[in-house]
């Protein structure tokens, strides 16, 4: 009887697993926003002014139904992820520690790597592919925080019992409220978001191999925070919507602009390999009045 007993309640903590990646994962669909291929048109034939489509817009509406129906699941899953069976096992603690370090700081310090690497070894896409990694990852997490702030809403560990717990404006002055969004789901899909679609423009045959890579690194990101009892389950759903739509439309903002001025200051125009060392030219446009 007690095996019955704990074999239902690991189908329960296994089915909230399922659900809380099923639903990060669900984001990452071709018809949305994350298929970074030639196939998606949306971002190769967008014109200057027109950054957030229509499309942008019913799925962030989607979003938003998919958080609010996972809310009423809230507090189950949290109270499946702490049971004392999954908390002890030192095998995934030690797993999902490592994933919850690639949220904050692992992609900041991969975006700002890549960059650097790639202008040290003379490579003008590995540069753009960090630089363009970090633009969105900023956004997200700008995004995020004021996000954070303003909704309040207090964190599982504050009480487990209360995912409803909501205290508009708390979360600017206590780390305890400041749960939904995930800013560490945020910034992972952010990144994976934008290094996938960077990655099938400049390398596309390596693009069926990151894109799942970045992404299932990222809804890991969702299960390890919920794992450490920080966020509700919705709050990594949020996250990763917020993380996804700021990578895609900073990349599609490098498409529409490809002379805007991130790009003109921080990424050269051409990097020749020279003996000790390298030239690297910028293009700086000149304004003359007329």
């Amino acid at each position: 009887m007690r095996r019955l007993m704990r074999l239902s309640r690991y189908t329960t903590t296994l089915r909230s697993f399922a659900v809380s990646i099923a639903m990060s994962l669900a984001l990452l669909a071709p018809p949305v926003w994350a298929q970074g291929t030639k196939a998606d048109s949306s971002t190769s034939s967008v014109a200057p002014g027109r950054l957030f489509t229509s499309r942008d817009a019913a799925v962030s509406l989607g979003v938003i139904a998919a958080v609010a129906a996972l809310m009423p699941a809230d507090r189950s899953i949290a109270h499946s992820f702490q049971r004392l069976g999954l908390q002890s096992n030192t095998g995934l603690k030690g797993t999902l520690n490592a994933f919850n370090g690639i949220g904050d700081p692992g992609v900041m310090i991969f975006s700002a790597g890549t960059y650097f690497m790639g202008l040290s070894i003379h490579s003008r896409p590995v540069a753009a592919l960090g630089m363009h990694t970090g633009e969105a990852i900023v956004m997200g997490g700008v995004i995020a925080e004021v996000l954070k702030g303003t909704f309040g809403r207090a964190r599982p560990y504050v009480d487990v019992t209360k995912p409803h717990n909501f205290n508009l404006g708390k979360g600017f002055t206590s780390d305890d409220y400041t749960s939904f969004p995930s800013g560490d789901v945020t910034l992972a899909f952010a990144a994976a978001t934008a290094a996938s679609r960077e990655v099938a423009q400049s390398w596309p045959d390596a693009s069926r191999y990151i894109t799942p890579a970045s992404y299932g690194a990222a809804a890991l990101v969702g299960v390890a925070r919920m794992y450490k009892n920080k966020h509700w389950a919705s709050d990594v759903v949020a996250g990763a919507g917020v993380g996804t739509l700021s990578g895609v439309l900073f990349e599609r903002y490098n498409r529409a602009y490809p002379n805007n001025v991130f790009n003109r200051v921080f990424l050269p125009a051409s990097i020749v390999p020279m003996r000790g060392g390298a030239q690297i030219a910028w293009t700086v446009p000149l304004n003359v009045a007329r």
